[in-house]
């Protein structure tokens, strides 16, 4: 794709926006556009030769929180950072509108920082929405301290904090062994965004939870069984437009809790059966920090647990070798 390039030329100073997806909101396209709308008297009395240049840094589609705008120089010095408001819809107008905003932040802090006193034009602009201050806590129209990598590379990897996410969920276990309320769990999750980068990079989840009980019957008496179950996720996430989608392995847990009963004698059993999993999901938010996510697992148990019935000589129950976890829950993420 080719850079969106929009100058606005005001006294030998030059804005790039830097290069990015069609689908953002506001887009480069948009935003390029934006500039040359908001400022065409300028690049009419001034040449295209500048001075000097500021790239303009729009956030990834996707990106999980409020969308922010940074302009750095030629130096990578952070020059400006505001962050907006999410607009309330994907709709064109609404990116638009947004992309008409970042342009007057941006002619403000050119003629205002940039230009001297005598030689800006003023004319009404506008209101612009309120924004929060920059992250160095540095007045944003002053030169941050803080040195931010070259443009170029700023263009591609927008540092954004890592992110815990707490979820509560059910899932339905899919096996021919596992029937009833034994094949339904309550989840309680804990996951933890590693990287810097929002839209893309890996997470670990780590969950546990509790199935109902169910009945099996032998000869000469009968039991009730519960899981436990529990499971360590390591995840590749990757967030395609506004849906992260997650791809992993996982090791799986149950531990199996049986009270069997021969007449009036009751004796409680503990096994563990341990398996190996892939596992994948799609996150979707739901506002600013809630999100819905739905997952499935795919699993393979090297360790099994099975009951053997004495007096028949046979398996009373065991646990499954193969099965699958269908599972969806409702989050809110933490930062």
């Amino acid at each position: 794709m080719q850079p969106s390039l929009a100058l606005l030329t005001l006294r030998a100073v030059s804005v790039l926006v830097a290069p990015g997806p069609d689908e953002g909101c506001p887009s480069a396209r948009q935003v390029s556009a934006a500039l040359l709308e908001h400022a065409p008297a300028a690049q009419k009395t001034r040449g295209l030769d500048s001075d000097a240049s500021l790239t303009l840094v729009l956030p990834p589609p996707g990106t999980p929180q409020e969308p922010s705008v940074s302009l750095i120089d030629e130096q990578g010095t952070l020059r400006l950072f505001r962050i907006l408001a999410r607009p309330g819809t994907a709709h064109a107008r609404d990116c638009a509108a947004l992309a008409d905003t970042v342009a007057i932040i941006v002619q403000r802090y050119l003629e205002e920082v940039e230009l001297p006193e005598s030689e800006v034009v003023r004319k009404p602009l506008p209101p612009v929405a309120p924004t929060a201050p920059p992250p160095s806590s540095q007045p944003s129209l002053q030169p941050s301290p803080l040195r931010s990598p070259p443009p170029a590379v700023a263009a591609a990897r927008i540092p954004m904090a890592p992110r815990w996410d707490l979820a509560l969920g059910s899932s339905r276990r899919l096996a021919n062994q596992t029937s009833g309320l034994e094949a339904y769990e309550l989840r309680l999750s804990l996951a933890r965004t590693l990287g810097s980068r929002a839209d893309t990079g890996f997470l670990v989840r780590l969950w546990s939870g509790s199935s109902g009980w169910r009945r099996h019957d032998w000869s000469g008496g009968y039991g009730e069984m519960m899981r436990i179950p529990a499971g360590l996720e390591v995840m590749w996430r990757h967030a395609a437009s506004v849906v992260e989608m997650q791809l992993g392995l996982a090791a799986l847990l149950d531990c199996w809790i049986l009270g069997a009963r021969y007449q009036t004698n009751v004796q409680w059993d503990y096994r563990f059966a341990v398996a190996g999993a892939v596992t994948g999901g799609a996150q979707v938010p739901l506002g600013k920090r809630f999100f819905a996510r739905l997952s499935l697992d795919l699993a393979v148990a090297p360790v099994r647990y099975s009951y053997v019935d004495r007096r028949a000589d046979a398996v009373a129950f065991s646990t499954p070798r193969v099965f699958g976890d269908v599972g969806f829950s409702l989050g809110m993420s933490l930062r």
